[in-house]
């Protein structure tokens, strides 16, 4: 019997990792956080730990389980596993992803080292080292600027300062760790999504988000389309994802999330981009759309399993993710009622619930695979989902609060 050692930092019903391995003859050595440990409980080897990301007895499980099972692979998923999971690999000799490879993914300043002077547009960055970096890059390159967090995902950290005011006020909040700061790039947001696998791309598709990835600081709904093959905007940002991977140590195997800004003077300028699938309800769009499931497929890859990959399939289809609200869900919509439109729906709190607003745009409340005759149909879909469920959830004020949001 073969063994691979998951990090499992998602659902099972998300990531059935025992059913995509069925009949392989692989097993899956399962380590995940306490929340999804219930989804995992029928398989025989699963350890859960609470405060998942950084509690460091995962990776000393993590060590032992695989040198007991002498797994052959270790999968991750995760943004919180990427290094982990490198490091791991590293330390065992195992194929895969490696540490430099991780931090050129994971750490925004390593990636844009490796990309500045590249084929791609990178704005100008620095890692803020304290306030006098953040000082002297506005003294360079003056308002807006962006500061974040250089390893978090879903924007999570992230500040738009726009004016001196804004950067005392960021100045006088409690240090945020190690961030960097860049200059603002106006325009919209695109992101390229795909899979390699024995070195090569096998899969890529651009998509457009409706809202933008900061649409959860205003607890708004954030989508995400793809786009057709004859927009203007296809080819150009399809070519900036694979210069990127050819720029960056790009592992054998892999999924990739990418992000692009094409600006009011029709610049294209790199975002940043993540050796993963992408958050929210993405990897079921591109299921839904193309009929590929990123995560089994790479997995597959990892394992040197036969790849299932078939790029003739397409039918439109849209994600999209809703945050919570400030205070307390009393009701939720019932699949009864959802639209015609809908394909896949997931909910990732219940009703009694006490939230707190959006905090990542990522993680939602509610997310919803939709459906359409083209692209067009599907935003407008995109639009009355959205509506629908605002019309039909209900909440309260939480004790603790003033009020909704």
């Amino acid at each position: 019997m073969r063994h691979i050692l998951v990090f499992a930092k998602t659902p099972h019903a998300k990531t059935p990792y025992d059913r995509w391995l069925a009949g392989s003859g692989i097993v899956p050595v399962v380590v995940t956080a306490s929340e999804y440990a219930e989804g995992y409980s029928h398989l025989q080897h699963v350890h859960a730990f609470d405060g998942y990301d950084t509690n460091q007895l995962v990776e000393k499980t993590a060590l032992r389980l695989a040198r007991e099972f002498a797994v052959e692979a270790v999968f991750a998923r995760a943004e919180a596993d990427v290094v982990r999971a490198a490091r791991l690999r590293e330390l065992l000799g195992l194929p895969g992803q490696h540490t430099a490879s991780a931090l050129a993914f994971r750490d925004k300043v390593v990636m844009k080292d490796h990309l500045a002077g590249g084929p791609v547009d990178v704005p100008a960055y620095r890692l803020l080292e304290s306030a006098y970096t953040a000082l002297d890059f506005v003294a360079e390159h003056g308002y807006p600027v962006v500061i974040k967090p250089v390893s978090e995902s879903g924007s999570l950290g992230a500040a738009v300062i726009r004016d001196e005011a804004e950067l005392d006020a960021y100045l006088a909040s409690p240090w945020q760790g190690t961030s960097e700061i860049e200059v603002f790039v106006p325009g919209q947001m695109y992101h390229v999504d795909g899979l390699v696998a024995g070195g090569e791309v096998v899969f890529v598709h651009p998509f457009r988000y409706l809202n933008d990835c900061l649409s959860f600081r205003s607890n708004d709904w954030v989508a995400n389309l793809p786009l057709t093959r004859q927009d203007p905007l296809y080819d150009r940002l399809v070519k900036a994802a694979r210069a990127v991977l050819a720029e960056l140590p790009t592992p054998p195997q892999t999924a990739f999330h990418a992000e692009f800004w094409i600006t009011p003077d029709d610049r294209l300028v790199f975002c940043e981009i993540a050796s993963r699938t992408g958050g929210g309800m993405i990897s079921a769009m591109v299921r839904h759309a193309f009929g590929i499931d990123l995560d089994k497929e790479w997995l597959y890859a990892e394992c040197g399993l036969p790849s299932t990959v078939d790029t003739s399939r397409y039918r439109p289809a849209g994600a999209l993710c809703i945050p919570p609200r400030n205070g307390v869900l009393e009701q939720l919509p019932t699949a009864a009622e959802q639209p015609g439109c809908v394909r896949e729906e997931m909910f990732t709190g219940a009703v009694g619930q006490e939230f707190h607003g959006g905090v990542k745009s990522g993680l939602f409340l509610a997310g919803y695979v939709v459906d359409g005759d083209s692209e067009e149909d599907v935003a407008a879909n995109l639009e009355r989902v959205a509506g629908w469920f605002s019309d039909n959830s209900r909440w309260r004020p939480a004790h603790s609060s003033g009020g909704i949001a």
